[in-house]
C-alpha cells in the first residue's frame, strides 16, 4: 500500500525539519562556519536575483553536474543556465539543511539538502528536495565553488 511509505517519508521529513541546522552538521569550527556562510550567501544571492550568483561565487575552473544534465558543465555553462533559470521563474521559498562540512587545508567539502518551491513563467509552483555535494577552494578572494553536484531526493 502506497500510504505507508508516504507516511514514513512524511514523518522522517517532519522530524528532520525540526533539527537545528548546526546540530545536523555537528559543531562547526571557524573554517567550517565560514564555508557554510558562503553556501548560505550564494543561495540568498541566487534566489534574490542580485546578480552576484554565480560570478562572485564560482571558481573559473569550476564544474557542476546535476541529475538533469548528461555530463558535467563548466563555469561558463553554469553561469549561462543560471541566468536562463532566473529569467524563466523565481524561487518563492527555500530551506537548507547542512549535514557535514569538512575543511582540509584550502579545500572544503559540504554535504547538505535543500527544499525549494519555485514558480515558473506560467505561475505554476513546483516543490523540490535536493541533495547537494559541493567542493569549495580557498582563494585570495575567499571561498569559491569548484565542484557542484546535485541530485533529487525522494519521489513523492
Amino acid at each position: 500500500m502506497k500510504l505507508v511509505p508516504s507516511l514514513s517519508v512524511l514523518l522522517l521529513a517532519t522530524s528532520v525539519a525540526f533539527i537545528p541546522a548546526t546540530y545536523a552538521a555537528g559543531p562547526m569550527g571557524e573554517d567550517e562556519t565560514a564555508v557554510w556562510s558562503v553556501i548560505e550567501a550564494s543561495w540568498e544571492d541566487e534566489t534574490g536575483e542580485t546578480g552576484a550568483w554565480p560570478s562572485e561565487y564560482i571558481h573559473d575552473d569550476a564544474h557542476g553536474w546535476g541529475a538533469e544534465w548528461p555530463m558535467p558543465r563548466d563555469a561558463e555553462s553554469l553561469a549561462n543556465w543560471s541566468r536562463f533559470g532566473a529569467e524563466s521563474g523565481q524561487s518563492l521559498i527555500y530551506e537548507l539543511f547542512p549535514m557535514n562540512v569538512t575543511v582540509s587545508g584550502d579545500t572544503a567539502v559540504v554535504y547538505y539538502a535543500s527544499v525549494q518551491v519555485r514558480e515558473n513563467h506560467e505561475d505554476e509552483r513546483e516543490r523540490t528536495s535536493t541533495g547537494l555535494v559541493e567542493t569549495l577552494v580557498r582563494t585570495d578572494a575567499g571561498w569559491k565553488f569548484i565542484g557542484l553536484t546535485s541530485f533529487e531526493l525522494g519521489d513523492d
